[in-house]
């Protein structure tokens, strides 16, 4: 079958005649062996022609429903029926490892949320196969777990060391370990991504608006009659996704367990492979033959070698591999917000005055020029008042970048001589009111 899936089914376009079937049949024959498919045959009561077994065969796939022949015009056209095409299709998958994908799972659930999340009506149907894909992805991961059950049954009951060996070389560590899980420790495993799946599914899960719009595009899609009854699959499927990615820590964890088991059996095997009671077995009975011919009467003695090593070091529990330790879960407690320090406080304060009477403001600048004028009309440069810091800031601004934001009021002449106080020396200039400069 999975021969014919590729030859002459595998081509798309081409529609294959039973002539086309039957020489594919045929060349399988040949190529795994004509006895081998007698014997088949044969033993199943099929009886056929002499060099027509290619026919018997194809009869027999046409009998048991796996091919269906009908006419196109006057050709006679086979094809697989739909319900065996299926079948065959997924153990095909299951035979070549194409379900073998955390990634590909992990990330396909990922980008069909996003996909709703940026556009909820269009993209609505995909709730449904992210739900399908997360049920596959569990249904996986339970695979993984019994292979491993399997395989380490398989191990255990191996009877040498060297059978052990060659167990746990070919079905873990080629069957499993490469391929999967390889995958859970990888550095680029998958399982980064389940955090936002989570988070992704319970937002739109917790979004009633977001529920109402994925609802009208099933029912856009043709998969629901109307949004209400739309409501409850929906959420079920994200329900159902929240429920795969949030519990598959128990999964992960049943394997791990399984795993360190095959590898402490092994350690144990790569450290006493000599002391196997096999090994020691083939010995005593190699020896019960030796005596066995030997002409020696009951109290003869007979010279034993022994290779027992008194000085062994003492082996306890410590030597022997140890499953790690599960982590402690980190207990919960309430977080106490303690009073700030007075002397911060204190130190906050003092910033904010400082920033307060050395930030120059148009307010300020103002009432520092209307002190001086007194209500007069102009003020020379020697009646501004310069006695502390603020003062002297607020001089400073008014020579250096004039009057800025009340230069539409005032106005700064510069004019001849030298104005000198205990602060700064300057040159000399005139402040007057713009509507008594102009008249």
């Amino acid at each position: 079958m999975a021969h014919l899936a590729d030859d002459p089914f595998g081509h798309a376009g081409e529609v294959a005649t039973r002539k086309r079937v039957f020489d594919s049949v045929a060349e399988f024959i040949d190529r795994r062996g004509r006895a081998e498919v007698v014997e088949a045959l044969t033993s199943e009561g099929t009886c056929y022609a002499p060099g027509q077994s290619y026919v018997a065969a194809y009869n027999r796939l046409v009998e048991t429903g796996w091919l269906v022949e009908y006419r196109d015009r006057y050709r006679r056209v086979v094809d697989f029926d739909p319900a065996a095409r299926l079948v065959l299709h997924t153990l095909l998958d299951i035979q070549k490892g194409r379900v073998r994908s955390y990634g590909g799972a992990v990330l396909n659930v990922l980008t069909l949320l996003q996909s709703v999340e940026d556009d909820r009506f269009k993209r609505a149907l995909n709730v449904r196969e992210a739900a399908l894909s997360a049920r596959g992805f569990m249904n996986h991961l339970r695979t993984v777990a019994g292979t491993m059950r399997r395989v380490e049954a398989l191990i255990m009951a191996q009877p040498t060391a060297a059978a052990l060996v060659r167990r746990f070389v070919t079905d873990f560590i080629e069957s499993l370990v490469v391929q999967d899980y390889r995958n859970l420790h990888a550095r680029e495993s998958p399982y980064r991504f389940r955090g936002k799946i989570l988070e992704t599914g319970e937002s739109l899960l917790a979004d009633d608006k977001a529920i109402d719009e994925i609802a009208y595009g099933w029912v856009s899609g043709g998969i629901a009659k109307d949004a209400a009854s739309a409501r409850d699959p929906i959420i079920a499927d994200l329900r159902e996704i929240i429920r795969v990615f949030a519990g598959i820590d128990d999964h992960v964890q049943d394997i791990e367990t399984t795993t360190f088991r095959i590898e402490r059996r092994m350690t144990n095997v790569v450290r006493f492979s000599d002391r196997m009671a096999t090994v020691s077995t083939d010995r005593i009975l190699r020896a019960m033959e030796l005596m066995r011919g030997a002409r020696l009467v009951e109290d003869d003695e007979v010279e034993v070698r022994t290779r027992l090593q008194l000085a062994t070091l003492p082996i306890s529990a410590k030597q022997f591999y140890m499953l790690p330790r599960r982590r402690a879960e980190v207990p919960e407690r309430e977080i106490e917000l303690q009073a700030p320090d007075p002397a911060l406080l204190a130190y906050m304060a003092a910033l904010d005055e400082f920033e307060s009477r050395v930030t120059i403001t148009p307010e300020r600048l103002e009432r520092y020029v209307e002190a001086t004028l007194a209500g007069a009309a102009e003020a020379p440069a020697a009646a501004f008042q310069v006695h502390d810091v603020e003062q002297f800031l607020l001089f400073e601004r008014l020579h250096e970048v004039g009057l800025g934001e009340l230069s539409e009021r005032y106005e700064l002449e510069s004019v001849d001589g030298v104005v000198a106080n205990g602060w700064v020396e300057r040159q000399a200039f005139v402040l007057r009111r713009r509507e008594a400069a102009h008249g």
